[in-house]
Formats: structure tokens, C-alpha cells, sequence
């Protein structure tokens, strides 16, 4: 640790092989490089898969990604907030949280 070889620890998903779908998919492990992303403006929600309103908001959320797809500079996406660790500055106190994240 003291040398600086010693990896953070992630409770994370596995990172999908390849994004599928217009909704960007975050685990623990890729959150810094996908949502703080300078490149970037970032609109992430934080959801629980049992969550009925998470459910509900899903294909809105679906839709506003789909309606955005072709803008350069804007990223929708997704981390299942039960299964990967929330950095501590994104404060999860409910289902869905959605947090935007500028550039």
C-alpha cells in the first residue's frame, strides 16, 4: 500500500464485454471513467432491480437515451447501486437516485 501498488477495492458486477442498447451500463469498477468522464456530460441513475419505481421509470429512461444517442458529449447510464459500490459523494438514500455529472 505504502508504495502505491496496492489496488483500490471495488465491490463491483463484472463490466459487460460491450455496451448493448442506448442506456450505458456503470459497475463499481468502470463509475470513475464512465461518469466522471471530462469529455463528457453524464446523467447516471443509481437503482435497485427489485425497485417499482425504478422499474417504472426504465423505459423513459430508455427512451430519453434513444432520443439523445446521436448527441457527442452526453452519456445516459445505469449502475445497479445493490450489486457495485457508490462512491460515498453520490449519496444513494433511495430508489431511483439520478445524479448529473457535467463535463
Amino acid at each position: 500500500f505504502w508504495r502505491g501498488k496496492a489496488k483500490r477495492y471495488y465491490h463491483s458486477q463484472i463490466p459487460p464485454k460491450k455496451q448493448q442498447g442506448p442506456v450505458t451500463v456503470v459497475v463499481g469498477k468502470t463509475f470513475d471513467d464512465i461518469v466522471l468522464d471530462s469529455e463528457k456530460d453524464v446523467l447516471i441513475e443509481l437503482y435497485a432491480p427489485w425497485c417499482g419505481h425504478c422499474k417504472s421509470l426504465e423505459p423513459k429512461y430508455k427512451e430519453l437515451a434513444e432520443k439523445l444517442a446521436g448527441e457527442d458529449g452526453i452519456t445516459i447510464a445505469k449502475m445497479d447501486a445493490t450489486a457495485n459500490d457508490v462512491p460515498s459523494t453520490y449519496n444513494v438514500r433511495g430508489f431511483p437516485t439520478i445524479y448529473y455529472a457535467p463535463k
